[in-house]
């Protein structure tokens, strides 16, 4: 263990790019991703600056589908590179809706917010093709989450004329259950992972000689994928990634666990059309032939079981939209 302990510490930096993967839940939080759960009036920018992406202004492998730039982390701007008006929403209505961070959840019988899987009903083809790079810059300085979360909304409702609702809906999903046999998890060790808090958004990476954070995915030695103090409500968020369902956690085990996968980083991080440009290996631009099979396989091996299954899924829903006024 001590050898392995090692080894990883070795890999801190390499983790670091993988460190987005599904982090622990319980760092995440259970928030609400309504718009409406913002009870303090939202913060505006007050320079904003929006433009078509021009071909040259492409990130690299930015075109490969809609996830387009990242944000920079600076508190007094946000820069938004090339990125689909669909991945604007995703980002200022799902992923950072409440101006906290990440606003998933993954307990049994809540409302998904769907954060990779998720629809947006009744929008234009041209929201998914037409790429805009904006850079604004708040009155004070902002948390990273706040502007792409709440202060994004007002952007978007501003210069996109974007009216948006939310819709609850009966969905598919995979369960994540126990097996037949019971489980076989292995109780996490606490030097094995860093705790993180995301509450203000990403943090950042480890320091020198730090064990890699709790809940990230990244490969091992022997071509699996391994994660350290990892939920159950976090394996199946990043099985959602991998899937064409999300996965909701039915196991009603709780507490963390040091897991070996028998799957690749192309099983857990197949390219998506969507904001998690960054999430997974950028070098794995095809999904597997069948992740299904694949991760039923590793979920076997762990004691447990996916089955099919519904839940209430939120999906967001465009009234009205425009493309953006000029500057």
């Amino acid at each position: 263990m001590r050898d392995r302990i090692a080894v990883r510490l070795s890999l801190t930096k390499k983790v670091a790019l993988a460190v987005v993967g599904i982090l622990n839940t319980a760092a995440i939080g259970a928030q609400s991703s309504s718009p409406e759960s913002v009870s303090a009036p939202r913060p505006k920018f007050e320079v904003v600056s929006v433009k078509p992406c021009n071909a040259a202004d492409m990130p690299p492998g930015g075109g490969r589908g809609g996830g387009g730039g990242r944000a920079g982390m600076d508190p007094g701007r946000l820069t938004l590179k090339c990125l689909t008006v669909d991945s604007l929403i995703r980002l200022a209505y799902i992923r950072f809706a409440d101006g906290k961070g990440d606003s998933r959840r993954g307990t049994a019988g809540s409302v998904l917010p769907r954060l990779f899987n998720q629809p947006i009903d009744g929008s234009p083809a041209w929201i998914k093709s037409d790429r805009y790079t904006i850079d604004a810059k708040p009155e004070t300085p902002e948390t990273v989450a706040m502007m792409q979360g709440p202060m994004l909304q007002a952007l978007l409702e501003d210069r996109f004329k974007l009216k948006i609702h939310r819709d609850i809906r009966e969905v598919p999903v995979y369960a994540l259950v126990v097996g037949r046999g019971g489980p076989k998890l292995e109780a996490a060790e606490k030097e094995n992972c860093t705790a993180m808090d995301f509450t203000n958004g990403p943090p950042p990476p480890p320091g020198p000689g730090q064990p890699p954070p709790c809940g990230a995915f990244w490969s091992d030695k022997s071509g699996g994928m391994e994660t350290f103090g990892q939920t159950m409500a976090g394996l199946g968020m990043q099985f959602s990634v991998a899937l064409d369902r999300d996965v909701v956690d039915r196991t009603g085990i709780a507490g963390t666990f040091d897991l070996h996968l028998d799957l690749t980083s192309a099983d857990l991080f197949p390219f998506r059309e969507d904001i998690t440009r960054g999430v997974g290996d950028p070098a794995s631009a095809t999904a597997p032939a069948d992740p299904l099979g694949a991760v039923m396989r590793a979920v076997q091996e762990l004691g447990l079981r996916l089955e099919p299954a519904k839940a209430p899924g939120e999906f967001l829903v465009i009234d009205h939209v425009e493309r953006p006024s000029e500057n």
